[in-house]
């Protein structure tokens, strides 16, 4: 049930606090961060053309950055219209085709807001309750946890379940795959919580994955069509619609290929969490029935009392949060965005990233403002953008007296390190990336392992009065927290429009293990590929490597490191590594061994890695390979060729010997252009079809 003593949000200031603000310029006196929630509003007649006109100068500047983003849409809104939307950027940069307000993008995890919304909706209607476990509903949820049975909607909608973090096979693809959920639920069954069940919270996609099936068990109807009736027709947000159909060409945004034109729409598969495509201007709708408490015009979607509770800070009173990182909402990521809040302004925020997409919805629930944006392709940093568009917006109509200007970076004194003091520090660090601090005459160097090798991210850290660690050359400070009886690695830095600083926790320190067992010993440097993810966008777009790997490092004794930047301890057994870190680590995954036929495979999740050494060879000449009763993907090594043929398959992928991709197929679709169509000698082959499908392979020296 929806807790009691919630009501609408309030601004988190005491009295002196905000005479603070006003002494220092950022609030206006008189204003207080804006009119009540009950009030008329006094801003309706601001035009807001100095905060479009600075939008529009930052959103070119994107542009027209090299690897910025292709196309960028935007709405700007209050609690009654949207005062401006407008869409920049290229749809197809070789036929001049750009995008308009009705383009549609990827939300990817701006989806989760819709998730949030429909089980608070069913809580409305008495259907579920918040505090009520998952098994309740979805009686067929397992875990190799005994503590599964603990886990709540309430925990799921606010990353606070212990699931261990996201199964991305499948998710992001070129062609549509149904069923993601379950992939998820079957995967789960034999996997460990990383904490007991509203202990902490870490950012996860799997507890989302699994609102598909609450709603499904309580409607009778599927996800896709309960939101679609029950939120987006409502609503009225005519442009919004889910991944999962084939969208008409030109109407949907995506990144571009070398050639300028766009590639293949992507699907994305994991509903709940991320599958639903929209514009700024629908998401608008969306924005004013939030700050109208639950009302859209003459619509109640939600009641007064879902909507504070969606944006009520559920990371409040978890037993583990140190430094008080996480205010996470009900789907929101932060419900006191640290940029507004800087300024006396409360605001709930959700980001969304994709293989194409990049998105932020902020929402100020007391100022009856909101933004959202959405970019495609390359590098955008829509969190500061947004952050941007609304410090402006505030601004000018007189909310705060001005934009807050940049910290002043003043560093304290360095102080010499003692050796204890220096051999605290040093040493490996697992999260939801593996990094390593290193003593260099009296200073450190902070190192992070990219999959293949370890790079400097900051070197010349020095001791610093007050015990931090800062460099020179950068402004972010370094220091350890204790947390969960354990050490950790936290590092602060100017964050935003760099007028606050923002901590994060980088990983739990990693003591020695015992020696590494013959069985690990003869796995490290061998490499595994995977079979069971056909349709993968990032695989296709050459972004990422179907291989598998584990490393060795002397300073990091007993652990091993996988290629998917992660650090495992595998003293506990010869057939699973288990993951480390918990603190702030998400997308975590046990190292199984599974054995197949007499050979050793790795599962990370669902995903299923044969040993590179047992790809046969492949001889010139017509072969017909036929796909196992899993339908798993068939690997081969070829001879030098100047002509491949492949028929009746699914998809295809070739990659030289060190896996750099030279061509995929999918759906009869070629992803990557300027091939030439020689195969190097050595080249590796994956074709994928449906269960005991015959697919031949020619290949014409």
């Amino acid at each position: 049930m929806i807790s009691k003593n919630t009501g609408h949000p309030t601004l988190y200031l005491s009295r002196r606090e905000t005479l603070k603000l006003i002494g220092l310029g950022l609030l206006a006196p008189g204003v207080l961060a804006g009119c009540s929630h009950n009030s008329t509003p006094v801003y309706r007649s601001t035009s807001y053309e100095a905060t479009i006109a600075d939008a529009r100068v930052e959103i070119g500047k994107a542009i027209a950055t090299q690897g910025g983003p292709n196309a960028v849409s935007i709405a700007l809104v209050d609690d009654q219209r949207v005062i401006w939307a407008e869409a920049f950027g290229f749809l197809n940069k070789k036929t001049g085709k750009t995008p308009t307000t009705a383009t549609i993008f990827g939300l990817a995890s701006g989806s989760k807001v819709f998730a949030a919304i429909a089980v608070m909706i069913l809580v409305d209607r008495g259907l579920v309750a918040l505090d009520a476990p998952l098994v309740r509903y979805v009686k067929n949820f397992r875990m190799a946890d005994s503590r599964y049975d603990q886990i709540t909607l309430r925990m799921l909608l606010s990353h606070s379940s212990g699931l261990p973090g996201s199964d991305y096979r499948n998710g992001s693809t070129f062609a549509p795959v149904a069923g993601h959920v379950n992939q998820t639920l079957a995967a789960l069954a034999g996997q460990r919580l990383k904490h007991a069940p509203g202990e902490m919270a870490v950012y996860c996609n799997d507890g989302f994955d699994l609102i598909e099936l609450v709603v499904t068990a309580v409607t009778g109807a599927s996800y896709t069509d309960f939101v679609a009736r029950e939120i987006l027709t409502p609503l009225g947000m005519m442009q919004s619609r889910f991944a999962i159909e084939t969208l008409p060409p030109g109407s949907y945004a995506a990144t571009l290929n070398a050639n300028g034109e766009p590639n293949p729409q992507e699907y994305i598969n994991v509903l709940a969490t991320g599958g639903i495509y929209s514009t700024p201007s629908d998401m608008g709708r969306l924005a004013m029935m939030m700050l109208n408490n639950g009302r859209l015009e003459e619509l109640r979607l939600l009641s007064p009392g879902a909507v504070a509770e969606m944006g009520r800070d559920q990371s409040a009173t978890l037993p583990l949060n140190p430094l008080h990182l996480n205010n996470f909402g009900l789907s929101w990521d932060n419900v006191r965005q640290p940029g507004l809040a800087a300024v006396g302004v409360t605001a709930w925020d959700k980001s969304g990233g994709s293989t194409y997409f990049h998105t932020q919805f902020d929402v100020a629930p007391v100022e009856r403002l909101a933004v959202m944006i959405m970019g495609a392709g390359g590098v955008l940093d829509v969190g500061t953008l947004a952050e941007r568009v609304m410090l402006h917006a505030l601004a000018e109509r007189g909310s705060i007296v001005k934009v807050p200007e940049p910290l002043i970076s003043n560093p304290p004194a360095i102080i010499p390190a003692s050796e204890a003091e220096l051999v605290g520090m040093t040493g490996g660090y697992a999260g939801e990336n593996l990094f390593r601090l290193e003593e260099h005459d009296q200073s450190l160097t902070l190192s992070g392992f990219d999959g293949r090798q370890w790079f400097d991210l900051i070197p010349g850290l020095t001791q610093r009065v007050g015990g931090n660690w800062i460099a020179a050359s950068v402004p972010d400070a370094l220091f350890i927290v204790e947390a969960d009886g354990l050490r950790h690695l936290a590092q602060r830095a100017p964050s935003g429009l760099k007028h606050y600083e923002s901590a994060a926790i980088r990983g739990q320190a990693l003591s020695p293990l015992p020696p590494l067992s013959a069985a690990w010993q003869a796995r490290v440097g061998k490499s595994w590929v995977k079979v069971n993810d056909p349709y993968s966008a990032e695989l296709a777009l050459g972004m990422d490597k179907p291989l598998f790997k584990l490393f060795l490092d002397p300073g990091l004794p007993g652990y091993l490191i996988t290629s998917t930047g992660k650090a495992v301890d595998p003293s506990v057994s010869d057939e699973r590594a288990l993951w480390c870190g918990k603190v702030a680590a998400r997308d975590l995954a046990d190292v199984v061994i599974q054995k197949r036929d007499g050979m050793e495979w790795v599962l990370l999740n669902s995903t299923l890695y044969r040993p590179l050494d047992s790809v046969p060879a492949l001889a010139a000449g017509q072969t017909v390979i036929v796909s196992g009763a899993e339908g798993l993907g068939e690997w081969r090594q070829l001879p030098a060729a100047a002509a491949l043929t492949i028929t009746a398959a699914n998809a295809w992928y070739l990659y030289d010997t060190n896996f750099n991709l030279l061509n995929a197929v999918i759906k009869g679709q070629t992803i990557t252009l300027d091939w030439g169509g020689n195969v190097p000698a050595g080249a590796y082959l994956l074709v994928h079809g449906d269960p005991t499908t015959a697919i031949t392979v020619t290949v014409t020296a």
